[in-house]
């Protein structure tokens, strides 16, 4: 399939919110529920009227993060791991609750494999299979579970985020590769087409880490913009045609509401409000995207401190 760039007219100067809800995520107090009780417990109209309420026209959700989760059905992750989805569709229920209030659902995907945190679903997706040179398994593993996402959803999904792509080829600034990836180069254009099978004019970006716009393949529509500071230098210089981005966290810049985070409870905003303004109207007005993250917990809570943008 022949990439064609996505028109990315509508993520210039809009302005959304983000958030890590994934199997690390707790509850705000008390004991974390099991991943399926924490997905039947989530209210999507009221996480979606939350968003609405901000000023959010997209909303960068995680669909697995860390550990391979899924709060949705699949049939090749429950092939590869049993117990690793819901029977809830909760990401389609986002989706619609979304669309009733004219925000866009982006995807945020992570292979799951970067670091040590699930060595079951390394074994079983094949990434563990690097240690013999060879990782075609793992990349038609990657890409099957995408294309089913994509193809469920279709034109619910305006938006691809993939994460960790530093870990799986070594070419760019970061690099987090853990097994033997001598002579093997991960599919990008395969990738990029399975998140566009379920709609050709989804934007796609692979993220090259902090501050970088490096690009795996040309078949890209917009840059991550994965940024630390609100002064956080980009390189190199943005092509032309290729809508900018610029994500931050605002209140942990940890990204995720874990066992660690509930101890301190929801974070203060990392900086005042009127800086958090600056920043969106700067970056809004010279046609980036912008997208705030803010700390969410099991029952699907957000950080109150996002009423004082």
């Amino acid at each position: 399939m022949d990439y064609q760039r996505a028109d990315t007219a509508w993520m210039r100067g809009n302005f959304g919110i983000s958030v890590h809800w994934t199997s690390h995520t707790v509850m705000q107090n008390g004991t974390k529920l099991p991943y399926e009780d924490a997905v039947n417990l989530f209210n999507p109209e009221e996480f979606a009227e939350t968003l609405d309420s901000a000023g959010a026209r997209h909303c960068i959700f995680t669909l697995t993060h860390a550990e391979e989760y899924l709060a949705m059905p699949h049939p090749l992750l429950d092939k590869l791991l049993p117990g690793r989805t819901t029977k809830r569709d909760l990401i389609g229920e986002l989706i619609s609750a979304f669309e009733k209030r004219g925000i866009r659902f982006i995807a945020y995907y992570n292979h799951s494999c970067n670091g040590q945190g699930d060595p079951a679903w390394k074994k079983a997706c094949g990434y563990a299979d690097g240690i013999h040179g060879n990782l075609d398994r793992f990349a038609e593993n990657i890409c099957g579970i995408v294309e089913y996402i994509a193809k469920r959803y279709g034109t619910g999904i305006a938006g691809w985020w993939f994460d960790s792509s530093y870990s799986v080829d070594p070419r760019g600034p970061h690099n987090s590769i853990s097994c033997d990836m001598t002579g093997w180069q991960f599919p990008w254009r395969a990738l990029c087409n399975a998140a566009k099978a379920g709609s050709r004019n989804c934007a796609v970006t692979f993220n090259a880490g902090v501050g970088s716009r490096f690009l795996y393949d040309d078949c890209q529509d917009y840059y991550a913009g994965e940024s630390v500071e609100l002064d956080e230098p980009f390189s190199p210089d943005a092509l032309p045609g290729m809508t900018d981005h610029r994500w931050i966290c605002a209140d942990s810049p940890d990204w995720v509401f874990n066992a660690k985070a509930q101890a301190a409870g929801f974070a203060p905003l990392r900086f005042s409000s009127a800086q958090f303004r600056e920043y969106r109207e700067m970056h809004c007005a010279e046609e980036r995207m912008v997208t705030f993250n803010f700390q969410i917990d099991q029952s699907g809570k957000l950080n109150p401190c996002i009423r004082k943008l």
